[in-house]
C-alpha cells in the first residue's frame, strides 16, 4: 500500500509540475490572460500541498493500524480546509489574480489523482 500511495502522489506531483510549467509559459506569452493563469497557478500549488499533506496523513494512519496502538487519529481536514481558505483569501485580496480560477485550481490535483491512479494501477498489474 505504501508503494502504491507514494507512486500515485509522485505521479500527481509530476503532472502538476508539468502543468505548472505550461501555465508559467502561458503567463509569459499571453499577458491578457494573466489573472486567470495566476489564479490557476496559485490554486494548483495549494491543491498540490493539500494532496501531499493528505498522503502523509494516510501513511500515518497505516502505521497506526499496523502498530495496533490505541489512540485518536485525524486526517487533518481542518488544516487542509484552512490552507484552501488561505489560498482563496490571497486570491481575493490580490487584484491580479482571478478568484474563480484559483478555486478551480484547488481541485485540479485532486482530480488528477483519478487518471494517475488508474495508470499506476495498470503499470503495477503488469
Amino acid at each position: 500500500m505504501n508503494d502504491l500511495t507514494t507512486s500515485i502522489v509522485n505521479g500527481v506531483t509530476r503532472v502538476s509540475i508539468l502543468l505548472l510549467s505550461a501555465l508559467f509559459l502561458g503567463w509569459a506569452l499571453y499577458p491578457d490572460y494573466r489573472p486567470e493563469v495566476s489564479g490557476l497557478i496559485l490554486g494548483i500549488v495549494g491543491g498540490l500541498f493539500n494532496v501531499r499533506f493528505l498522503s502523509i496523513k494516510v501513511r500515518q494512519l497505516v502505521d497506526l493500524a499496523v502498530s495496533q496502538e490505541r489512540r485518536r487519529f485525524s486526517f487533518g481536514f481542518v488544516t487542509r480546509l484552512c490552507i484552501a481558505f488561505l489560498i482563496v483569501m490571497m486570491a481575493a485580496k490580490l487584484e491580479q489574480v482571478s478568484l474563480g480560477a484559483t478555486i478551480i485550481g484547488l481541485f485540479i490535483p485532486q482530480l488528477l489523482m483519478i487518471p494517475v491512479s488508474i495508470i499506476v494501477g495498470l503499470r503495477m498489474k503488469n
